[in-house]
């Protein structure tokens, strides 16, 4: 075996594995950063600007429970994606009165019945 005959199967070899490993994460859906599937919406009465929600912010992510976290200050609203474990309901209703926020309802978007707004 010549030494351009090896060069061009390592490279085939390497190609041919970096393409098989993108193919099975796409198809396996571990490679989903971009995608945000909140577990839990908010009603967060008072929750109108960007700044009002960075005390609200702060206190789910002390929890280290939080993955992601979004609001909606023109429907007062939060929703927050979990790492795997959920925050009981009185920890949340704890968290929004600690930044000076009253928690209206709690509406759990996943595997949870009744799927409406529920006082906390």
């Amino acid at each position: 075996m010549n030494k351009k005959s090896y060069m061009f199967d390592l490279v085939y070899g390497i190609v041919c594995f970096v393409f098989g490993w993108l193919l099975v994460t796409t198809l396996s859906g571990q490679d989903s950063k971009g995608v945000f599937d909140p577990d839990v919406e908010l009603r967060i009465p008072g929750l109108v600007c960007s700044s009002c929600a960075i005390g609200v912010k702060n206190g789910f992510s002390k929890t280290k429970l939080v993955k992601n976290i979004k609001f909606d200050t023109k429907k007062q609203i939060c929703q927050i994606e979990f790492i795997s474990v959920q925050i009981h309901p009185s920890n949340m209703t704890n968290i929004v009165k600690k930044a000076g926020y009253e928690l209206k309802s709690i509406k759990w978007l996943k595997d949870r019945k009744p799927n409406r707004y529920n006082a906390p």
